[in-house]
């Protein structure tokens, strides 16, 4: 038991640091009180280890594993599963960027002005970098691309629609999202984004 108490401590410890750092990084003081009753818990485990078990110390215990259990699950899952198609989206948000820079030198080229139709891919191929078979970028889970007029900013037909595959050049994230949909993925709730490749 007295190894399970020190181990216990020693999670509180590092935890208390990592909340630390968060507190260093600008976030709100609540990490700060957390970190502090991390730290408390954790050096009350550790000096308390060779004394007789108390009910405050087994909950204390119980409230540490509880507490690892609820971040592997609230943190650690989500960014699992989230890293596994983030690579696929930031090489499609690449790619988009390349497209909407070839579309701004073909239409300084040719002197288009905004609003005038582009042809894509052909009129962009002498703009932006190829593949080795002479073909344009493609998006890595399967989507299409897609600029029509000068001023536009080029679209991939998955756009948000696959989380966290969100391939615009704009796309904002939020912790809520990637909880609710790594758990939906998991669970069979929603179709995994790069299934078809």
């Amino acid at each position: 038991m007295r190894t399970i108490q020190f181990i216990a401590g020693l999670v509180c410890l590092v935890l208390s640091l990592n909340l630390g750092l968060f507190v260093l990084g600008g976030f709100h003081w609540t990490f700060a009180v957390c970190a502090i009753g991390l730290a408390w818990i954790g050096w009350f485990l550790i000096a308390r280890r060779n004394s007789p078990k108390t009910i405050t110390t087994k909950t204390l215990i119980a409230l540490v594993f509880c507490l690892c259990v609820g971040f592997i699950v609230a943190v650690v899952i989500p960014n699992f599963i989230r890293a596994r198609y983030e690579t696929a989206a930031n090489a499609c948000i690449n790619n988009l960027r390349q497209i909407d820079s070839a579309a701004q030198q073909f239409a300084l080229e040719k002197a288009k002005k905004t609003g005038d139709a582009i042809n894509y891919p052909d009129d962009l191929t002498p703009y932006i970098k190829l593949d080795s078979k002479g073909n344009p970028p493609k998006c890595p889970a399967g989507g299409t691309y897609t600029i029509v007029r000068v001023g536009e900013d080029p679209k991939c037909s998955i756009g948000i629609s696959a989380w966290p595959n969100e391939h615009v050049l704009n796309g904002t994230n939020s912790w809520w999202i990637d909880f609710k949909e790594a758990y939906r993925i998991l669970f069979g709730l929603r179709k995994a984004p790069l299934s078809n490749n």
